[in-house]
């Protein structure tokens, strides 16, 4: 049974999601449900949108009730999956899975309904899906998009503003070199400043204080895994990961959901801590983006496809991913998997997915596990960000866990 801390922070999250549907999102959902055609919509929204709206399409799985037709963007127009594929997608969606992996057309498939989005795990290119429920409202994502038939269409917003400029300007040609000069600079729309990525960092991680109740509990772990090549000097700064976007919000739903449904069905959702390491731009790109889809940070060819982490009490062998900053610092993730029913992967399996619809996650020795995969189709559900981990060894140490990262 949760807790009432745990209670009252699903209670918060779920406002979090329901104040998200502002008159703004109703309205939008309103007009697509009175659009006269698919179609139609499909080419007004790619002429307004430049990308997906993640927030809002994370939402659509959130309210919408069991599908009853699941459907894929493809050359223009929306699909119907084949049946038996529409059939396993609509079970799984009444499971609480947010993803589900298929083979469709003799090739491997990801639907993944949070992100709304198809990914052929051959090719990597997405498409956008969408449904409808069981009460016929349409769920249609922020933006369609086909990248197995390259039909993006470019963006035109500037050709008005470009026809204005040049209409200005041949009017000033014959006039004196600085007068045109101050033309195109007053008629030259802002140049829109992106926030830094540091900026962006700032609003994903708290920085959590040396001493501290949550700083000992990570560093423990850590060095558990590390000992005897590490001491609590050389651990430089932990970070909580502490998000407070929409879209982050919805994925900790999601993982709260999935823990809840894999218990239900297995008995025991088997949550433990796992180690990712990965070079620090795949670390900062996961604190950013979060690990969804497209995000392959740790594949291991010799193996399967998926994410690889390792138990809490074997950090040395993700250190041995991580890359080393100009200043010597690596960096490393303390995450919360959701294993439930893990099965044995074998080297060189090339796997994408679990063999059976009764295992969870993979591992490289189910008594004695070194290594855990998360399968591409539920980087979404099972694994939920904690803490970021900054750290510096010594070189002759470093060398001797890149000798070490996940010996099978």
């Amino acid at each position: 049974m949760a807790s009432p801390q745990e209670s009252n922070s699903l209670c918060l999250k779920r406002k979090l999601v329901d104040d998200c549907l502002s008159k703004d999102c109703k309205s939008r959902r309103v007009k697509s449900e009175n659009e006269p055609s698919s179609d139609s919509f499909a080419k007004r929204c790619n002429c307004c949108c430049t990308r997906p709206n993640l927030a809002n399409d994370c939402v659509n799985f959130l309210k919408s009730g069991a599908p009853n037709r699941v459907m894929y963007y493809k050359k223009g127009s929306w699909h119907n999956f084949p049946e038996q594929i529409m059939n396993s997608l609509i079970d799984e969606f009444k499971g609480n899975k947010s993803s589900v992996v298929s083979v469709m057309d003799d090739e491997p498939i990801l639907v993944d309904f949070l992100s709304m989005t198809l990914v052929n795990l051959k090719t990597r290119k997405q498409r956008s899906v969408a449904w409808f429920d069981d009460t016929g409202k349409r769920f249609f994502p922020s933006l369609f998009f086909d990248e197995e038939s390259d039909e993006m269409p470019k963006q035109d917003s500037g050709n008005v503003n470009n026809t204005a400029q040049g209409i200005m300007l041949d009017k000033v040609t014959s006039s004196p070199p600085e007068v045109v000069k101050q033309v195109v600079l007053e008629s030259s729309p802002p140049v829109p400043q992106k926030p830094s990525t540091v900026d962006v960092l700032r609003k994903k991680i708290t920085s959590v204080e040396r001493g501290s109740e949550g700083f000992l509990f990570v560093q423990d772990l850590f060095l558990s895994g590390m000992n005897p090549f590490a001491t609590p000097n050389n651990i430089l700064h932990v970070h909580r990961y502490s998000p407070n976007d929409i879209t982050a919000q919805c994925r900790f739903e999601a993982f709260e959901r999935q823990m809840k449904s894999t218990k239900e069905a297995r008995g025991d959702a088997n949550v433990k801590y796992g180690w990712l390491g990965s070079r620090k731009s795949d670390i900062v790109r996961i604190l950013i983006n979060g690990l969804g889809t497209t995000a392959n940070p740790v594949e291991k060819a010799g193996l399967s496809a998926g994410v690889y982490l390792s138990p809490e009490n074997r950090a040395f062998t993700s250190v041995g991913l991580c890359d080393v900053d100009e200043k010597g610092v690596q960096y490393m993730l303390l995450c919360r998997m959701i294993l439930g029913n893990v099965e044995a992967v074998e080297p060189g399996s090339q796997e994408s997915f679990p063999s059976s619809e009764i295992y969870d996650s993979g591992v490289d020795d189910c008594s004695n596990p070194k290594c855990y995969v998360m399968w591409p189709s539920h980087l979404s559900t099972h694994i939920r960000l904690e803490y970021l981990v900054s750290f510096k060894l010594a070189p002759k140490v470093r060398s001797k866990m890149i000798n070490s990262a996940f010996i099978m």
